[in-house]
């Protein structure tokens, strides 16, 4: 897999409604070049181009990035490409694979919302809400196989040629990495198009030094990923609950650890997804 990207963008923090608003434009080109490539894409040789104008909109008012007590911060990111399917009268249907997502066309949609808030003294609840969801044109059949959603585990793990592929891991302690990862086995591509993932956290500090921050936490969450909107229900979670603990130092940034009990089990296996251990290494945005 070979793959040329070019980005142009621009940022700046704007004073409405208030001081605590980011806005971000860019635009962006991907071509990717295939040759009898091994992943579930729909297709192993061929060459596929992105097009998209991507927008984020975020409001970021926490007191302390290392240890929030209260505030909250928001983000809205949108990409869209154009809709080729309106003009290049080819039949999605019926097409190959490699015709068929020649160029991407897609739109895509994430959301993320965190609240923070002190409950007695140091003790602070996180609560959290991540949304994401990829759309056509149309009809699903026009989504093609890269900017999906692989959800499970730390949310950090995945080979070198997924990141590539823009996949977007979401976090899901108490179960294994990428478990969920919806298949479509008529057109032999993984990965989700809609996912939603819940999060309540309370958190402790240990030491609030600045040159070694460390604190505890316990949490529950819940969260799921489906292959297409009509599979759709934000009530159908895979939960879990586990405690943990961050430490913060300049030398090495924010490293963490994590026990997670999965209560549900998952498709394909015979039991619940038990006890698992986590690791993470930086602030995870989802």
């Amino acid at each position: 897999m070979k793959i040329h990207a070019v980005t142009l963008s621009l940022g700046r923090r704007i004073t409405w409604p208030d001081d605590f608003f980011i806005i971000s434009n860019s635009l962006v080109y991907y071509r990717y070049d295939l040759f009898n490539f091994a992943q579930s894409l729909g297709f192993s040789t061929g060459i596929t181009n992105t097009i998209a104008l991507k927008t984020n909109i975020s409001r970021n008012s926490i007191d302390n990035p290392m240890f929030p007590r209260r505030g909250s911060s928001f983000s809205l990111d949108l990409a869209l490409t154009p809709p080729y399917s309106s003009w290049n009268n080819m039949n999605y249907e019926t097409a190959e694979p490699q015709e068929k997502y020649k160029w991407a066309e897609y739109h895509k949609w994430m959301f993320d919302a965190k609240f923070y808030t002190t409950i007695i003294g140091d003790l602070v609840l996180e609560s959290r809400v991540h949304l994401g969801f990829i759309g056509a044109y149309g009809d699903e059949e026009k989504i093609g196989p890269f900017e999906r959603f692989y959800l499970g585990g730390d949310g950090l793990s995945g080979s070198y040629s997924n990141f590539l592929l823009g996949t977007e891991r979401v976090a899901l302690r108490g179960y294994e990495n990428n478990s969920l990862i919806p298949i479509d086995e008529e057109k032999n591509i993984q990965g989700g198009t809609i996912f939603n993932k819940y999060v309540f956290e309370l958190r402790h500090p240990v030491s609030l030094n600045p040159n070694a921050t460390i604190y505890g936490s316990a949490f529950v969450e819940a969260g799921n990923n489906w292959n297409s909107q009509s599979e759709f229900n934000p009530f159908n979670l895979y939960r879990s609950a586990g405690i943990g603990v961050r430490i913060f130092m300049p030398a090495f940034g924010l490293l963490g650890i994590d026990w997670a009990y999965g209560f549900d089990t998952l498709p394909g296996q015979f039991s619940r997804s038990g006890p698992q251990f986590h690791f993470s290494i930086g602030q995870q945005q989802r």
